[in-house]
């Protein structure tokens, strides 16, 4: 018994509700005339030809000729095959068609897409949005910080350790206040760079998204970071961690 994901998913890659019954009861019954067809799914005779017709163009039965005619299905995987081919085909069609009467207009235009940028509020907020990002980056981790509030830290150092088992490079640059924080946890998995003091931080993930720490308010929750993928920001900041980076001095444990 055919079930009725199948023939949604006939219909879902460019068949008919007509052409997916003719099919199936051809699948079901080997080889059938136009009448038989008919009869044994909801096809109007009216239409069953026409049906059948587009179903010998698009690759998916065959004909033998006599009176009356005789249809047959061609095999899943082939059929497949022809329809894959047919969509790709109409896709590159189409796209080239799109492309060349759209792209002049957009360029014409200067249509940019908006990048998402966020203002992140309190240190166990900014600490979740770090722990996001650790779980994205896939090849470079680039971070800042001048200070290391010990929440913060407890909080993200779980996922720097996962992060060495996916051989992330990882390159943390902190003040020499700072560095009696990090150094005992830090030194294995990361490369530890001091600078004796920083404005600002942040964390810069594979050069496609960005966390800037805006400074420390009267209290935790004044304190401010931005997030975003804007390719323009994340280069201006990956450019200035460099910039630190190559000034700093490496660390030499005690």
């Amino acid at each position: 018994m055919v079930g009725v994901r199948v023939e949604r998913a006939l219909r879902e890659i460019g068949l008919t509700e007509y052409e997916s019954l003719a099919y199936l009861a051809l699948v079901k019954s080997g080889e059938l005339t136009a009448g038989k067809i008919s009869e044994s799914t909801s096809i109007p005779y009216s239409k069953v030809y026409s049906v059948l017709d587009s179903l010998e163009r698009k690759g998916w039965v065959e004909v033998k000729g006599g009176r009356p005619r005789l249809y047959y299905p061609k095999s899943p995987v082939e059929a497949l095959r022809a329809e894959r081919l047919r969509l790709e085909n109409r896709f590159d069609q189409y796209r080239d068609l799109i492309v060349a009467e759209l792209q002049p207009l957009y360029e014409r235009r200067e249509i940019k897409e908006k990048p998402e940028i966020w203002i992140i509020r309190g240190e166990a907020n900014i600490a979740s949005n770090i722990k996001e990002i650790l779980g994205r980056v896939k090849r470079e981790l680039m971070v800042a910080l001048p200070r290391i509030p010990p929440e913060l830290f407890r909080m993200v150092f779980p996922s720097f350790e996962l992060l060495r088992d996916k051989r992330v490079d990882i390159h943390l640059l902190t003040t020499k206040n700072a560095l009696s924080s990090v150094q005992a946890y830090m030194r294995h998995i990361a490369e530890l760079r001091v600078r004796e003091d920083m404005f600002g931080g942040g964390v810069v993930a594979d050069g496609q998204e960005t966390l800037l720490f805006l400074g420390q308010g009267v209290t935790e929750h004044q304190t401010l970071a931005i997030w975003s993928d804007h390719v323009g920001l994340t280069m201006i900041a990956k450019i200035y961690f460099e910039h630190l980076w190559n000034t700093a001095e490496p660390y030499s444990p005690p």
